[in-house]
């Protein structure tokens, strides 16, 4: 008999509720008092965890490198942001329904995937980056941060680089400042002054002449871009390998109606994760061009701290037999989730269609935006880098303050109705943006951006909660890893796609490129309808409880 088993006697005595179950598995009065396992939830969280911090920094810095180490266009960089999620297309629900077979695995059947994918993440990952620094080393050769020598080159214009331009130019560079930074600008001469306009205008040309040096140097040197491409598939396959299992592992050790309060606690893990991404970028990632190898190793050591905590904390098979001793000391066994049914009756599978409609929506809209923050921000807004990563850390926030009435809300109101508030909210908070410009007053501007960006966050993360627990509802306990990867066929199938889109939609209109917020607030919006009619994988809204209910730990 392994360790798992022997403890399990006495692990499943210690997770009895306070008051046993009268006949019928209700508790005397009619009240149930199911308490999520805090530490039981928190521990597999690590997994999910460490995905989220290798995203984070991906979806920020890659979109970055392409555009200014490569020299590639917003929908070339946005095809290539795609991958990821094209291959997750058909990766996480192979992954996810092979997860559910590997029942053999010594321990446990999501365990084996998460610690094999986690380690070729890592490895793929460092000669990735550095292969991303040798054409980094060939392009900083060519002095690309330099005007006068683009001026040289043919790739600006003289009468961009004018007397009045260089003087300025010079003060920021003497004051220790970054000059190519529009906040520096302000220092000097007033926000909307004809100085400060001008200025803008040669950063726009002086941004564009770098990219265009960018493109032939990878023109030249084909190789390193191609191997930078392979490198980079290497590391989605593996994060692939293990998303579906990683997420699959929360349902497989929570009981059905706790699930929206266990993925709100995954999905903080998740944010603390992504906050502590957002914090090494800002702080490694500070300047226009540099080397991301610190970044990247940085990175690879935060992944592998989080691995050894999961494998320090995580007993899958004795957590899973635990889940299930709860559910029969319940009464809330789901006939489904023990019986063999070979499809989901009719009515059911038009609700997951819908729920799975929702996802992609949502996705849709929001990936759209995301996938294009930190170049809007940049090169549109005029932001500097360092203060992208401080919209990032806001939008995460938001979500972070909204885990607790999320968790509150769904067991009050049930999980459709919360998805429904969670749309309007993020639809009302992403429209002002459509109509802010870089004419705006800087510090107006960024207030009035990152206020935006952290009401969303609060919607949005209302939405993605409880939009796995619905299409986990529906499945049966043999097969959450294939309906989980349902669940990520949809989100990466928008993912793959709307970054291109948009990208086009940016390139086809330069003097109006804030239409990317009206393309993704309509697809936020259109969720609310396929929502509405979604009949399936809800949670019955429980009676009244003490706060401390929802999120105790066994006793």
């Amino acid at each position: 008999m392994d360790k798992d088993n022997e403890q399990l006697t006495a692990d499943v005595g210690a997770a009895q509720p306070d008051t046993a179950p009268a006949s019928g598995g209700t508790p005397q009065g009619g009240e149930i008092k199911m308490k999520l396992d805090f530490k039981r939830t928190l521990f597999v969280g690590f997994a999910f965890m460490g995905i989220m911090c290798f995203w984070e920094v991906y979806d920020y810095i890659m979109p970055l490198i392409l555009n200014r180490v490569y020299g590639l266009n917003a929908t070339e960089y946005g095809l290539i942001m795609g991958l990821d999620n094209l291959l997750a297309i058909f990766l996480l629900p192979f992954f996810g329904s092979l997860s559910d077979k590997a029942t053999g695995a010594k321990y446990g059947r999501r365990t084996t995937f998460i610690v094999i994918g986690t380690l070729g993440a890592i490895i793929f990952m460092i000669v990735m980056i550095v292969i991303e620094n040798v054409q980094y080393q060939k392009v900083m050769d060519l002095d690309i941060t330099s005007p006068q020598v683009l001026v040289d080159a043919g790739y600006l214009a003289p009468e961009a680089w004018n007397a009045d331009v260089r003087s300025l130019w010079q003060q920021i560079e003497a004051a220790g400042m970054s000059p190519d930074s529009i906040d520096s600008v302000s220092e000097f001469v007033s926000a909307g002054s004809p100085q400060y306009q001008q200025y803008g205008a040669f950063l726009n040309s002086f941004f564009d002449a770098q990219y265009a040096m960018a493109a032939d140097v990878t023109k030249q040197n084909p190789g390193i871009i191609i191997g930078f491409i392979a490198a980079l598939l290497l590391v989605l396959v593996s994060m692939a390998s293990y998303r579906s299992p990683a997420i699959a592992l929360m349902p497989d050790v929570t009981p059905k109606p706790l699930r929206s309060q266990a993925n709100a606690l995954i999905t903080l893990m998740g944010g603390a994760g992504g906050l502590a991404s957002i914090i090494l970028y800002t702080l490694l990632a500070k300047e226009r061009y540099q080397s991301h190898i610190a970044l990247f190793v940085t990175l690879a050591a935060v992944m592998a701290v989080m691995l050894a905590a999961f494998l320090l904390t995580v007993r899958e098979k004795r957590f899973v037999a635990k889940r299930f001793e709860e559910e029969k000391a319940w009464g809330v066994v789901d006939e489904e989730e023990v019986a063999s049914y070979s499809k989901l009756p009719k009515a059911k599978v038009i609700s997951l269609i819908l729920i799975l409609a929702t996802v992609f929506l949502w996705f849709f809209g929001w990936n759209a935006i995301k996938s294009h923050l930190s170049t809007y921000a940049t090169n549109v807004l005029k932001f500097d880098d360092g203060f992208v990563g401080i919209i990032n850390i806001l939008n995460g926030a938001g979500g972070a303050i909204a885990l607790l009435p999320v968790a509150l809300m769904a067991s009050k109101l049930g999980r459709k109705k919360t998805i429904l508030i969670g749309v309007v909210i993020a639809v009302c908070a992403f429209i002002p943006c459509i109509f802010l410009s870089d004419t705006i007053e800087q510090t107006v501007l960024k207030i009035a951006f990152t206020a935006c960006f952290l009401i969303a966050g609060f919607g949005l993360v209302i939405i993605n909660v409880n939009t796995l627990p619905m299409v986990t509802e529906l499945a049966k306990g043999s097969n959450v890893g294939k309906y989980t990867g349902y669940y990520y066929v949809a989100s990466m199938t928008a993912q793959a796609i709307t970054p291109m889109i948009a990208g086009a939609i940016m390139e086809a209109n330069p003097d109006n490129e804030n239409l990317i917020f009206v393309y993704g607030v309509c697809c936020i919006a259109a969720c609310f309808v396929t929502m509405f009619f979604t009949k399936h994988g809800d949670n019955k809204p429980e009676r009244k409880k003490k706060m401390v209910e929802y999120f105790g730990e066994e006793d």
